[in-house]
């Protein structure tokens, strides 16, 4: 298993080229992380996603497999369950975001023009955070690939974060809930280079702004852990207090998930600027769809032009 501690991580002043080769080295631990600790778990997500259709099982295009499959994968399957207080719990989301990205491996990073407008609109005033409003059908329909991680430039949180630690990058992918239908914006984010700094944030689409979506999960949150531990919240206060933290790390990393589904922003290759990234598409054979991982990560600019191309060696 990774061991703990910080793996390859940027420091302040590495260019973009280093930092995003830094991001490729770290997911790639992430994927021999899996394998250490579920060692068949991501041929059971293959297996499971090629379900889909049969059985009334069925979930829509933008989610590669709901998350009911890491569940199976990382509980054991069948009977066995996992309380919400088992450690393995985050590792449901991890696998689930890894699992979906590892199929095209692409690695983001946000061209200071983009990054810079979409951070201006999270601010009312100095200081005073906006709600941003969810805009369901751009999310569901923005992003590029089924799981996307974008690398964050090495540097202190800005003042209105807080002491928070700014985090490495980010994990974006969309979830269906199995269970009633809802859709979900999944953020794990790579808080420090560690397995366990992965941290999963899910961001309920139905819910009109970011608050919101925090408000309703501090609520189920509130609600389990007043069971477990009776007497912990005094008033309703406290359970909004909860949801004005729990919002602090999503926001952190909310301009990231508007630039990465802004219409008219330009992504192209890293290397070469006339290239596009492409969703991952299923493989028709004999023995059925079959979801194929591409072999290494690829990187991508995002930015309001595309640079523009260089000669390359042949």
């Amino acid at each position: 298993m990774i061991k703990s501690g910080r793996g390859p991580v940027p420091k302040a002043g590495d260019s973009p080229d280093v930092v995003t080769k830094l991001a490729v080295k770290r997911t790639k631990r992430y994927l021999a992380e899996v394998r250490t600790r579920y060692p068949e778990g991501f041929t059971q997500l293959n297996a499971f996603a090629r379900m889909r259709g049969k059985g009334g099982m069925d979930w829509p295009d933008w989610c590669w497999l709901p998350l009911g499959g890491s569940y199976a994968v990382v509980s054991g399957g069948g009977s066995n369950r996992i309380a919400p207080t088992d450690p393995r719990a985050a590792d449901m989301p991890r696998l689930a975001a890894l699992a979906a990205w590892r199929l095209t491996k692409g690695v983001f990073w946000l061209e200071p023009d983009v990054q810079e407008e979409h951070v201006a609109r999270m601010w009312k005033a100095p200081r005073v955070p906006a709600d941003p409003p969810l805009r369901r059908e751009r999310y569901l329909s923005g992003l590029p690939q089924h799981c996307v991680y974008v690398a964050l430039p090495p540097m202190n949180g800005p003042v209105e974060a807080g002491s928070m630690p700014w985090p490495l990058g980010v994990f974006v992918h969309l979830e269906h809930d199995m269970n009633n239908g809802r859709p979900e914006l999944r953020l794990v984010v790579d808080t420090d280079g560690t397995w366990d700094g992965l941290t999963p944030h899910p961001v309920l689409l139905d819910r009109p702004t970011l608050l919101a979506s925090t408000r309703e999960l501090a609520q189920g949150a509130t609600g389990l852990l007043a069971r477990i531990v009776p007497g912990l919240f005094k008033s309703e206060g406290d359970a909004e207090l909860l949801a004005e933290f729990a919002r602090t790390f999503p926001f952190q990393v909310w301009p990231v998930v508007e630039a990465i589904t802004d219409s008219e922003a330009v992504i192209s290759g890293w290397d070469r600027p006339e290239q596009r990234p492409e969703p991952a598409k299923p493989v028709h054979s004999d023995r059925g769809v079959q979801w194929e991982p591409v072999g290494e990560a690829a990187r991508w600019r995002i930015g309001r032009s595309a640079p523009k191309p260089a000669l390359h060696v042949v």
